[in-house]
């Protein structure tokens, strides 16, 4: 767990203070119902206590603060406020709170045990609301639990170790509490985020093709598909390339299927190269076969993208001793380009023909829907 922890160290702390901010969320909500208690009590069963008219212009402040923070959360989102917002808003609720106490228990006339109580609840408020972070919770709940220990002392008892000892009590409760609960909640993010690391992985070897590392057949099949509508509801061009690499099988009884393996990695990476935006998409499409995905291209950029990987390929030159075209590694490419409202398959079935065409007129070269284009280079 202490590994775990050091591993994820940036991402708990992150989910602490998420969760850090939640909790003063919940704590002012409280902090609203607690003061709408403190009200009632005072006006309709304390009013022999208390100066209703007094008590309530001190718990004026405790009200904005309230009031103030609630509206910046609604106003801005929760994930929006900031930690310096966060710790200046718990400063002021601690502040506010404090002053209610101080105020209570001045302006009662008589001894009143619900002043140590409200300090006692605060106490459990609040250790509840920030228990991720223990500074945190100590720093807020010590003041409560030294008023309702000195209130005590000076009302109820005139020996100190009965509220000392509650002191002491409440704390090494509180404390023992938040380790255990901190140590709950750390485990449930750390599982929570090896999760999330787990399915992103399970999600990319869903899309991702295990050898090449480009992206799969699923993957192109989804992509083509919102290109497409894409295409269609832009009015915007759409091409694509489908890919062969010459004398494939022959390399692989020459050379063996362990460095046909490493030309295909070496001829995704160039494919990769060869595409310059962030939405072009290259695959591989099956075997030795690719397939790049062009939007906003027309035949003419698409022409200009199959003459780079050509280039490309031939001052790469890797060997191809089997080859009946050259000493090196070539590609047979075609070219199609999407026609409204047709589907995707009928757009791949194209872009199949001219690569059969471009096979037909002798290979390394690349064949648009339009017209055949040789550019046929022999190294």
């Amino acid at each position: 767990m202490a590994l775990n922890s050091h591993r994820y160290q940036a991402q708990l702390k992150r989910e602490t203070f998420t969760i850090l901010k939640r909790g003063i969320l919940w704590a002012s909500y409280v902090s609203f119902a607690m003061l709408f208690v403190v009200l009632t009590n005072a006006y309709y069963f304390d009013k022999h206590y208390y100066d209703a008219g007094a008590l309530f212009i001190k718990l004026v402040p405790l009200a904005a603060v309230l009031g103030l923070g609630l509206y910046t959360v609604k106003s801005k989102g929760l994930f929006k406020i900031t930690v310096i917002q966060t710790y200046v808003y718990l400063g002021l609720l601690v502040s506010s709170w404090s002053l209610v106490l101080v105020s209570l228990a001045f302006l009662s006339e008589q001894n009143m045990p619900g002043v140590e109580s409200l300090a006692d609840i605060l106490v459990l408020v609040f250790a509840l609301a920030l228990f991720p972070h223990r500074n945190i919770m100590v720093s807020v709940i010590l003041p409560f639990l030294a008023f309702s220990a000195i209130y005590h002392s000076l009302q109820f008892s005139e020996a100190i170790v009965y509220p000392l000892t509650k002191f002491l009590c409440f704390l090494m409760i509180i404390l023992s509490g938040q380790k255990i609960i901190a140590g709950w909640f750390f485990k449930a993010v750390v599982r929570n985020i090896e999760k999330k690391k787990l399915l992103s992985q399970f999600k990319r070897l869903a899309l991702i093709d295990g050898l090449t590392n480009i992206s799969n057949r699923r993957h192109f099949d989804d992509v083509l598909l919102q290109e497409s509508k894409a295409a269609a509801r832009n009015q915007q061009p759409l091409s694509i390339i489908l890919l062969d690499i010459d004398y494939f099988k022959p390399l692989n009884d020459t050379l063996g299927h362990q460095v046909g393996d490493e030309y295909l990695v070496k001829v995704a990476e160039l494919l990769n190269q060869a595409l310059e935006r962030p939405r072009d998409l290259v695959a591989r499409y099956g075997g030795e076969e690719f397939v790049m995905v062009l939007p906003n291209t027309d035949l003419h950029g698409a022409n200009c993208v199959a003459a780079k990987v050509q280039q490309m390929l031939h001052e790469e030159k890797l060997s191809h001793p089997s080859s009946a075209v050259a000493k090196y590694i070539t590609v047979s490419q075609g070219i199609a380009l999407w026609q409204a409202p047709e589907v995707p398959s009928s757009l791949l079935e194209r872009a199949d023909s001219m690569l059969y065409q471009a096979k037909a007129n002798g290979r390394d070269g690349f064949v648009s829907q339009t017209e055949p284009v040789s550019n046929k280079q022999v190294v």
